[in-house]
C-alpha cells in the first residue's frame, strides 16, 4: 500500500488545509497526476500521486487541516492489484480480502457503489451513502435520491471551523492588537486636480495605482514608517516592499511588491496588476505573501470612507484609504464641487509618535494634491 503524506511545504511547521481533492476513493490515478491540493500559511501546493493505482481511501478531508508528516490518503498500487487478482482467480482469495479489493462488496460490507461524481457529492453535502435507498434501475443511488437527503437533513446553523486561511488572518489580527500600541489618524485628500489630470493622461492608471505610487514617495521622505517594530528594536528599511491588501475568495491576501521604490509608475502598475490577479486565484507563493515594510489596504469599492486598518505586523504602520466622493465646499464665497478622499493611517505608538505619522500624511495628501508635481516625479523614472 503507498501512503501519500503531507510534504514540508513551508518553512515553519503549521497546519495546512485540504483545499480539493482531484480524485475519490475509487478512483484510478496516475503517476504525476494531481491528487490533492493544500493551503498553507496562504499559498496553495498542489500534491501529485508518486505511482499508479487505485485510491484506496482518503484519511483527510476537504476542509480539515494536518501537519507535514500527516497520513493524507492510501493508494494501492496496480502491480499488488493484479497480484490479487491473480490470486484470486486460483481460488487462493480470502474472504477479507475480497472485501477489500476496489469495487467489490457483499452483503456486510458497508461499500456501496456509485460512480466517483456521486461519491464525490455525497461526502460534499455529508450524506452517508450506505443510509440512501436508491429509487434508480435495480434500486440505485441517484443524483436526486442523494440531493434529497440532504435537503432533509439540512440544519438551521452552519459551524464553520477556524482553518486554513480564516485561522491565519485570526491569529495575526489577534496577535497584532494585543501585542502593540495602535493609534489611528484620519484626514481627507482634495483629488479633484488629480482626477482631472488622470482623465486626461494618455495612460490609464487607477486610482490605486496612483495612491500606491504617492505612498511609496511619502515612505521615502519618512523611514520612520517604512520600518518593522520588535520588543527590543525598530528596524528601519532602506528600500520600500509595498504590501497591498487584496480581497480573495479564500480571504484576505497581503502581496508584496518588492523594491517599489525602484519602479516607475507604470512599472508600479504592472506589477501590481499581477500580483492582485495571482492572489485572486489563489496562486501567490509564499515568498510573494512576506517581507512587506509597509501596507495599503482599500475599502474604496465597499462604500467604506474611514475605517481603523490594524497591523500588518511587524510593520510600524498601514494606511486605509476610502471612497472617493464629491462634496461641495465653499471658496471665495462660491460653492464649488470638489472630490475628496478619506485616508485612515494606523500606526504603532511604541515606534512612531502621532506628530511625525500626521506629517507622512500630510506628505501623501500633498502628493495626491499636486499631481504636475506627482507626475513630474513618475515621468521622470520612465
Amino acid at each position: 500500500m503507498y501512503e501519500v503524506k503531507l510534504p514540508q511545504i513551508a518553512d515553519k511547521d503549521t497546519e495546512s488545509m485540504i483545499v480539493f481533492w482531484y480524485k475519490s476513493e475509487g478512483d484510478e490515478v496516475k503517476k504525476g497526476e494531481i491528487l490533492v491540493e493544500v493551503q498553507t500559511e496562504k499559498a496553495t501546493t498542489e500534491i501529485e500521486a508518486e505511482e499508479d493505482g487505485i485510491l484506496q481511501k482518503i484519511l483527510v478531508d476537504r476542509g480539515e487541516t494536518a501537519k507535514a508528516g500527516d497520513l493524507l490518503a492510501q493508494i494501492k498500487p496496480l502491480s499488488e492489484i493484479a497480484t490479487q487478482k491473480e490470486t484470486a482467480s486460483s481460488g487462493l482469495l480470502s474472504k477479507k480480502e475480497r472485501k477489500a479489493e476496489p469495487g467489490t462488496f457483499d452483503e456486510s460490507s458497508q461499500f456501496v457503489r456509485v460512480s466517483p461524481r456521486l461519491r464525490k457529492l455525497a461526502k460534499e453535502l455529508g450524506i452517508k451513502l450506505e443510509e440512501i435507498s436508491g429509487t434508480g434501475k435495480d434500486g440505485r443511488i441517484t443524483e436526486a435520491d442523494i440531493r434529497e437527503k440532504a435537503s432533509k437533513e439540512v440544519a438551521d446553523y452552519q459551524d464553520i471551523p477556524f482553518a486554513g486561511v480564516r485561522q491565519t488572518i485570526a491569529k495575526k489580527m489577534m496577535n497584532s492588537l494585543q501585542s502593540s500600541a495602535q493609534l489611528t489618524e484620519t484626514a481627507w485628500a482634495d483629488v479633484t486636480v488629480l482626477d482631472d489630470v488622470r482623465k486626461r493622461s494618455q495612460k490609464p492608471f487607477s486610482w490605486n495605482e496612483l495612491i500606491l505610487f504617492s505612498v511609496i514617495l511619502a515612505l521615502k521622505q519618512h523611514p520612520a514608517l517604512n520600518a518593522h517594530v520588535f520588543d527590543d528594536k525598530i528596524r528601519q528599511y532602506v528600500s520600500v516592499h509595498l504590501g497591498v491588501a487584496v480581497n480573495g475568495k479564500s480571504g484576505l491576501f497581503v502581496p508584496v511588491i518588492r523594491n517599489a521604490d525602484a519602479l516607475s509608475l507604470t512599472e508600479l502598475k504592472d506589477k501590481a496588476a499581477g500580483l492582485i490577479e495571482k492572489a485572486r486565484k489563489n496562486r501567490l507563493s509564499a515568498d510573494e505573501l512576506s517581507g512587506s515594510t509597509f501596507t495599503v489596504t482599500n475599502l474604496g469599492p465597499f462604500g467604506i470612507q474611514f475605517f481603523t486598518p490594524i497591523l500588518n505586523q511587524p510593520e510600524a504602520a498601514i494606511l486605509g484609504t476610502g471612497k472617493i466622493e464629491t462634496d461641495l465646499v465653499l471658496q471665495n464665497g462660491q460653492v464649488k464641487e470638489r472630490k475628496r478622499l478619506p485616508l485612515s493611517l494606523t500606526f504603532d505608538h511604541r515606534a512612531v509618535d502621532g506628530a511625525p505619522a500626521a506629517t507622512f500624511l500630510q506628505t501623501v495628501i500633498q502628493n495626491l494634491q499636486e499631481p504636475a508635481l506627482f507626475f513630474e516625479k513618475s515621468l521622470a523614472n520612465e
